[in-house]
């Protein structure tokens, strides 16, 4: 009988199991949420909306400066989100 053990899983192992960046780069990513950035607010942060009104802080994957009005995808990440422009990564 195979004894099943708990371990503890490393950051890697974590995005991985919760949607995190994709390891296929030809595969489209599955967001844990889409959003249309509001503005910019500095560095690599940025003010995002999503469709029923609720807002956030993002952190970008790049230092690209986005557009506001730009459709984006938000992957949850423990104490924030990160964003990725779909089709760009």
């Amino acid at each position: 009988m195979n004894d099943e053990k708990n371990i503890q899983l490393s950051d890697e192992m974590l995005m991985g199991a919760n949607g995190g960046i994709s390891i296929d780069r030809q595969k489209d990513p599955e967001y844990d949420a889409m959003g249309t950035i509001v503005m910019h607010l500095g560095g690599r942060l940025y003010q995002v909306r999503f469709s029923d009104g609720a807002e956030l802080v993002a952190n970008s994957q790049t230092d690209d400066i986005l557009p506001a009005n730009l459709k984006v995808g938000l992957y949850a990440v423990t104490g924030g989100w990160i964003l990725q422009v779909p089709g760009k990564h």
